[in-house]
């Protein structure tokens, strides 16, 4: 794999990383300002009404994640590093999940 490659796909981890850490920075939000029968409605109403699919966007970021992390892990030159992004991706992947089980 070439450095433009390599570069171009460290990139879009980065942004599969931001949108998940936003999903989740707004699901916690919404956890907080509302109450569990209202969680569904109100998580749905942040989106476009063409990607208001709540099963859709559960898995979504679980997919992005396994994507993300595994552009980090094998982009990694280091032991440690690679121990940590799959400690930070652990980390989300339980959230991700904590929030499908409120949510669906």
């Amino acid at each position: 794999m070439n450095n433009s490659t390599k570069n171009f796909l460290i990139f879009m981890a980065v942004v599969s990383l931001l949108f998940i850490l936003g999903d989740v920075f707004l699901w916690v939000n919404i956890t907080n300002g509302y109450n569990a029968s209202q969680y569904q409605s109100a998580y749905l109403n942040q989106y476009p009404e063409q990607v208001r699919n709540l099963k859709g966007l559960s898995i979504l970021p679980i997919l992005l994640l396994v994507f993300a992390s595994f552009i980090f892990i094998r982009s990694a030159k280091t032991n440690f590093i690679k121990i940590t992004t799959a400690t930070i991706a652990t980390a989300l992947a339980l959230i991700i999940i904590w929030k499908m089980f409120t949510l669906l």
